[in-house]
């Protein structure tokens, strides 16, 4: 693959020019900070689900189809239920809402 997924993009910018430790540093720094990338994400969706959801009214069903998912998952992306079913970092249960 020669440049990365579309969403990410900007990230090609750690490989221009001549291959060097500063990009190796640079690409392992990016790789580490995948999960804190990822709970970012998690987060910014669910604030945009629930805003859409409470002040535009619009249903988990009328989103459910832009998002690839069943009305229940978009509920429980609202609700800041992880679908992985993983335990998480800090001990908590599965898709129990860090505070």
């Amino acid at each position: 693959m020669d440049k990365p997924p579309p969403p990410f993009e900007e990230l090609a910018r750690l490989v221009d020019g001549t291959e060097s430790l500063d990009q190796a540093v640079a690409l392992t720094a990016a790789l580490t900070a995948i999960p804190d990338l990822q709970k970012w994400l998690r987060e910014q969706r669910k604030h945009v689900v629930r805003t859409l959801h409470e002040r535009d009214r619009i249903s988990y069903t009328d989103m459910a189809p832009h998002l690839g998912v069943k009305p229940e998952r978009v509920s429980g992306i609202a609700r800041g239920h992880s679908r992985s079913g993983a335990r998480r970092r800090d001990g908590g249960s599965p898709g129990e809402e860090i505070a």
